[in-house]
């Protein structure tokens, strides 16, 4: 049965052709505009958590594989560029420095450079000096920041550092073994973290040789800043070889 046409809706030429017109569609009523927002609002929710997964998996994965060979390869073999001495470090981005952390995997590396600019230090080769603070091994306090997330991550899993935990900052002269004391969340003010003497780290005492790793925290969030601090506990030539624990073979 065919469905019955309003008159209105129906055009007739001279000709006798009959053109119907097609229903206007109707005026949404308040629940359907309601629907149709949420279903947008879903939409732009995946779309946005297609992102962020994005960010913090594939694009995370291949900058970090980057920086790790771009460190592991940094002065060797036909490469040209060798790591500067710490007390030739006058600009931003100069690479003075590897640094090697046990807890964060095995074959976990990344050069150092002076500044803490997102870009072309933090973004691009990995981890910062911040300008100012101690070089490795000096008395005082040698600080450093990194990303938690995006741009490789390098402090990712600066959160699972714990007692009896070990890190190593290889220079052009000497490999610089720093360990672990403790751990503690800021306020991103709260600049005294990497005074050459932290207030808040316990039991600092000046004339002392201590080490900062920062970076932003919750991964993502960024509203405050992981401080993990640690004291110098050997120094190694770099004639002797890098440390036996490292198993670097002839790296």
């Amino acid at each position: 049965m065919q469905k019955s046409t309003n008159p209105s809706d129906v055009t007739e030429l001279p000709d006798g052709t009959r053109i119907i017109w097609a229903p206007l569609p109707k005026k949404r009523t308040g629940r359907q505009a309601l629907l149709a927002v949420g279903e947008t609002a879903i939409t732009l929710g995946l779309i946005l958590a297609l992102f962020v997964g994005y960010k913090a998996f594939l694009q995370d994965s291949l900058v970090a594989d980057t920086q790790n060979q771009k460190a592991q390869g940094f002065g060797g073999g036909a490469d040209q560029h060798k790591l500067r001495f710490p007390s030739q470090v006058h600009k931003q981005a100069q690479i003075f420095g590897r640094m090697y952390v046990p807890r964060f995997g095995s074959k976990w590396t990344r050069l150092i450079a002076e500044g803490t600019r997102w870009h072309p230090v933090l973004n691009e080769i990995g981890i910062g000096h911040y300008v100012g603070t101690s070089m490795p091994g000096e008395v005082g306090n040698f600080a450093v920041a990194a990303h938690r997330g995006g741009f490789g991550g390098a402090f990712k899993e600066i959160h699972r550092l714990v007692a009896g935990d070990k890190v190593y900052v290889e220079t052009r002269n000497y490999w610089y073994v720093y360990k672990y004391l403790q751990t503690k969340i800021v306020d991103p003010t709260d600049t005294s973290v990497i005074d050459r003497v932290p207030l808040e780290l316990t039991g600092s005492v000046s004339g002392g040789k201590y080490m900062t790793m920062t970076s932003c925290t919750p991964i993502f969030v960024n509203t405050h800043r992981i401080v993990v601090w640690l004291e110098l506990d050997q120094v190694i030539k770099a004639s002797d070889g890098p440390p036996r624990e490292l198993n670097l073979g002839g790296n």
